[in-house]
């Protein structure tokens, strides 16, 4: 059995509708969930938008391997009508749906990198982590997410919804 973190957001349309259909759908099709942090409310991170976050982190028990995991999270974003852009970097999104941490694996694939490359420099990823997995190790950094949230520089608004 694999222990999955998986962050949800989104900024576009009815987000925290859309966390709640992300997670149903992500129990159906993975296994349940172990760990549900609160709802963070937060600014937009690497591009601007007037439309701030809503984001949740998720613990789910599944059998799958990670690339599996990986092609069910872009089915479901897509489902609830997630479109990628021909832009480069950020853009606002009604739904996203990233997996953090897979076990304490290292994946370093073209189309998945986990543990999560930019986890640690977000606050919006690591307060709910904090909240439901504070003395989680990361495998790389080798710290514990209280430790990586200490030594974070993001200082972005990110609040319990």
């Amino acid at each position: 059995m694999n222990t999955i973190t998986i962050l949800l957001g989104g900024n576009i349309g009815n987000t925290q509708q859309f966390i709640l259909d992300a997670e149903r759908l992500l129990v159906e099709q993975l296994g349940p969930i172990q760990l549900s942090s609160s709802i963070y409310k937060s600014e937009p991170w690497g591009f601007l938008s007037s439309q701030w976050f809503l984001n949740k982190t998720i613990v789910i028990q599944s059998e799958l391997q990670a690339l599996q995991v990986l092609g069910i999270c872009q089915e479901i974003e897509n489902s609830l009508g997630r479109k990628r852009g021909n832009t480069i970097g950020y853009e606002s999104r009604p739904i996203d749906i990233d997996i953090l941490f897979f076990n304490n694996d290292i994946i370093n694939e073209p189309t998945l990198i986990i543990p999560h490359p930019k986890l640690h420099l977000r606050r919006f990823t690591l307060l709910p982590l904090h909240e439901i997995m504070h003395d989680f190790v990361h495998p790389v950094l080798k710290e514990t997410i209280v430790e990586i949230i200490n030594e974070c520089e993001d200082n972005g608004v990110c609040r319990k919804q």
